[in-house]
């Protein structure tokens, strides 16, 4: 790898960290009330990243940001449906209960006891890319930085459920976080995921992220981590586990994050895992570059699949060939993919395709749906050689 790949794996510096943090603790004074008239103004700490609402605070990546394959904490997207919670981790409690022969009530040092997981996970919206649907897709209008890709550190979900001793009646696992709804009458951020998925050892609650303590914007004190799936599994600030008989029929889960079957577009189904796809980094859209050799690079992953390739075209699409893959390769990260291309002078269209082990591929083009989830489509970026 050249030296545009920068592998990290620290996180932040202690410095950097605690910026971050003390900055967020201050704006979550009240539960992170960011006014409206806030909303274009950068957030201390995340500077560097993109105000998409500010109440609740959602910030998204710019590509140009995305260059490691730990992205740093400071520029990792935020997604919020609610304000974020101020919790103090002393008092803060996770309750296991529902369909369990031992209910629980767990600290942060009881959870500390068991053993210790360590993996580097890509957390992506499912809404990344609604922005660019045509028509107008409602939501947050995200383009194409609602991804990041961290270490995070904690303990299995799926050692918990244990302890707790599931009954076989308990087929799925609701999970609920501290943030509370604006009004009496919204209601809670509830996503359930099946206890399949729950009990797969990569499933975690985490309570580090790249070495360090989780962040404020992140889940501070323990969030869920759900590998593979899109992110509103992964509920951030976690406090309730309820095993349950059936998917948890909430809002969250039959109303939102939900499509439209491509054999039925009259009946959705509640999404879960990532699709494949692939973001072209360098060059970057508009870009000039001399004639010569130029690399191609970017990140590709494949949420409950695995990564099996990525394809370039250099000429608008008309012929493809497979690019490398490179770096560190973990089953549910993005993975680092590059490309020699002898550019010649002129006006090039260069796109990148990524394959998974299910066969699934990007399209050339987007299936559209109302709320605007499931954006894959090819990636191209328009580059001016000589």
């Amino acid at each position: 790898m050249g030296p545009y790949w920068k592998f990290q794996v620290g996180g932040l510096s202690r410095r950097a960290f605690l910026v971050q943090t003390g900055a967020a603790a201050a704006l979550l004074k009240g539960g992170l009330r960011v006014p409206l008239a806030f909303a274009q103004e950068p957030v201390p700490g995340k500077e560097r990243l993109i105000v998409r609402s500010g109440r609740p605070l959602n910030l998204e990546t710019p590509l140009r940001e995305l260059t490691s394959w730990l992205t740093p904490t400071d520029r990792f997207f935020v997604r919020n449906n609610y304000d974020a919670p101020a919790l103090d981790a002393t008092q803060w409690t996770l309750q296991v209960e529902g369909e369990v022969d031992r209910p629980l009530t767990l600290r942060l040092d009881d959870l500390k006891k068991l053993e210790p997981v360590t993996q580097v996970v890509t957390l992506e919206c499912a809404g990344n890319g609604r922005g660019f649907h045509t028509p107008k897709a409602s939501g947050i209008q995200w383009e194409r930085g609602a991804v990041g890709t961290a270490g995070w550190g904690g303990v299995r979900l799926a050692d918990i459920l244990r302890m707790a001793g599931v009954r076989p009646a308990g087929r799925h696992v609701a999970l609920d976080g501290a943030d509370k709804p604006p009004s009496p009458a919204a209601p809670d951020f509830i996503r359930s995921v099946p206890i399949w998925k729950a009990l797969e050892p990569h499933t975690m609650v985490a309570f580090e992220m790249n070495g360090q303590p989780l962040p404020p914007l992140h889940g501070f004190p323990a969030r869920v981590v759900v590998p593979g799936w899109i992110g509103s599994a992964s509920v951030k600030w976690i406090t309730h586990i309820r095993v349950i008989r059936d998917e948890f029929d909430g809002p969250f889960m039959k109303r939102s994050y939900r499509a439209p079957r491509a054999e039925d577009e009259k009946e959705t189904y509640s999404l879960q895992s990532l699709e494949v796809k692939s973001v072209i980094l360098q060059p970057a859209d508009g870009q000039q570059v001399p004639a010569g050799s130029v690399t191609v690079a970017g990140w590709a992953w494949a949420g409950e699949g695995e990564l099996a390739g990525v394809d370039v075209s250099t000429d608008g699409g008309q012929s493809w060939k497979p690019a490398g893959l490179v770096g560190e390769q973990h089953r549910y990260a993005w993975r680092g993919w590059e490309y020699a291309w002898e550019a010649k002078a002129g006006q090039h269209t260069v796109m990148a395709r990524a394959t998974d082990s299910y066969g699934r591929i990007q399209p050339p083009q987007p299936k559209w749906n109302p709320l605007g989830y499931r954006w894959n489509v090819i990636h191209a970026v328009r580059v001016t050689v000589g």
